[in-house]
């Protein structure tokens, strides 16, 4: 029986060994990278003699990272497996045009880019080899239209929707969702009856040289269809490749969540010394309640202003949104502010290198998670203004109940979300921040609650700051102005 003290070390060990084994597996994999301009494509390999090419294409705010799994079924089933970073994503380094709702914008960028990964591979590896194209969320769009005059074998659009689909093209379609997609799964089944009116799901029609089908994956959402082994095992058999089986238990993403939330569990239990902390009022509920509400009406009003901050496009905006949020809560809470000289510098010390190794875990196992090129001017940007806001809602937090915590968390991110609906051409593209925020609090959240009595808020609030800035820089997609 393991002691209760040595429980947060063996979780670290368990954890440590379960990434591992994930990492040895992919090293299994033979794999290269080509580099067209600044594209760097990776490609994993198959059986030599193979002259297929499977394409990979990830949604919306994604990398190359997330479809790995779905790379690797590829790879065994016979072709090769092509992943890259769209612009304005992951490690990709250019900027998106700034010009999403319109077909000659942002959409015919990545549909060029596409293309000419397409004729890279043709013009590298002959134009006699057959590529399919697979493309989620977004990216099931920019597949169809990329694949227009190409001479695309077949095409495997997740959680799709494109206006592009018509009874006649693409020839060779598979539209497969979610099961809980229910909106996209009508989509998928619109697309399917326009080859036979009566068509339902998960049946394969024809008409002609036409072939598509919808179909969905069992107890699966947006994002867990791309990892599901049913996913993969309908795209396999829609693309005619070898029969390949992957069970549950071989899914990379399982072992690597499960490991990265025993570290987790592990960086949670860290040992600080507790900071002398000065005695702070308490507030009722209906002034924390006021507060936060004022503080939000505050920082709403940053829309009535028009401003470009830095070169890329968004990013000044979430920082003044949230630093506004912050200086108000400030404001309207002296009584409540921690003093300066609690600010424990070894111990915020010991919290960054912390969270630093869960962020380089993150963006080695997940998904691109870190800050270069335009990115870095993002987080500086944003770093100062995000802190203050941190800062103040560890104020608030640290002298209230659970409930009153999660009201205070929530209310920011409600406020954003609204001027996402009211001023889509200002914030709208920046969506991702609303998933980001959360996510971030669920994962580092957890880790600065075990530490936020000992250590009060300016430390507890200042690693928030960085992190949580890093976060916003570090995934949200980069448009120019």
């Amino acid at each position: 029986m393991i002691k209760s003290r040595h429980l947060p070390n063996f979780a670290f060990f368990v954890g440590i060994l379960l990434l591992f084994a994930v990492q040895f597996d992919k090293y299994t994999y033979q794999r290269h990278h080509e580099y067209l301009g600044k594209e760097n494509i990776e490609i994993i390999e198959s059986e030599p003699s193979s002259k297929i090419f499977t394409i990979i294409c990830h949604g919306y705010a994604g990398s190359k990272e997330m479809m790995r799994q779905l790379a690797l079924d590829i790879s065994n089933a016979g072709s090769h497996a092509v992943i890259f970073d769209f612009i304005g994503h992951g490690s990709n380094s250019q900027k998106l045009v700034n010009n999403p709702t319109e077909l000659s914008g942002t959409t015919q960028q990545l549909v060029d880019q596409l293309i000419g990964i397409i004729n890279f591979l043709k013009t590298k590896y002959g134009s006699e080899i057959k590529i399919n194209l697979i493309g989620h969320s977004m990216a099931s769009d920019i597949v169809i239209r990329a694949s227009e005059n190409q001479n695309i074998s077949s095409i495997v659009a997740i959680s799709p929707y494109s206006s592009k689909v018509t009874s006649s093209f693409p020839k060779d379609l598979l539209l497969t969702s979610g099961q809980f997609e229910r909106h996209l799964r009508k989509h998928s089944l619109r697309f399917t009856q326009l080859v036979d009116p009566a068509a339902d799901e998960n049946i394969e029609y024809s008409n002609g040289t036409i072939r598509r089908k919808a179909s969905y994956t069992k107890n699966t959402g947006h994002v867990s269809v791309i990892y599901s082994p049913q996913t993969s095992r309908e795209i396999i058999e829609w693309l005619g490749l070898t029969n390949y089986e992957r069970s549950i238990w071989a899914t990379h993403i399982i072992w690597i969540l499960l490991g990265l939330t025993m570290i987790t569990y592990w960086l949670s239990r860290l040992q600080f010394s507790k900071t002398k902390q000065s005695e702070k009022q308490r507030l009722s509920y209906i002034r924390l309640t006021i507060v936060s509400i004022t503080s939000l009406a505050i920082a709403l009003c940053t829309s009535l202003f028009d401003y470009q901050l830095v070169s890329i496009f968004g990013f000044g905006s979430i920082a003044v949104y949230f630093g506004l949020n912050g200086l108000a809560t400030f404001i309207l809470c002296k009584e409540t502010r921690d003093t300066l000289e609690n600010f424990d510098f070894y111990s915020f010390l010991k919290l960054v290198v912390a969270f630093s190794f869960l962020t380089i875990l993150i963006n080695h196992f997940i998904g691109s998670y870190s800050v270069f090129s335009h990115r870095l001017n993002a987080f500086l940007i944003m770093i100062v203004p995000i802190t203050i806001f941190c800062i103040a809602m560890e104020n608030l937090i640290v002298i209230s109940s659970t409930a009153i915590a999660v009201f205070i968390r929530i209310m920011p991110v409600i406020g954003f979300s609204v001027l996402l609906g009211v001023f889509p051409e200002k914030y709208g593209v920046m969506f991702t921040t609303v998933p980001i925020y959360i996510f971030y609090f669920l994962v580092f959240g957890y880790i600065g609650k075990s530490q936020r009595n000992k250590l009060g808020s300016y430390t507890t609030g200042a690693t928030h700051g960085i992190f949580l800035t890093f976060a916003f820089a570090a995934t949200n997609p980069i448009f120019a102005v």
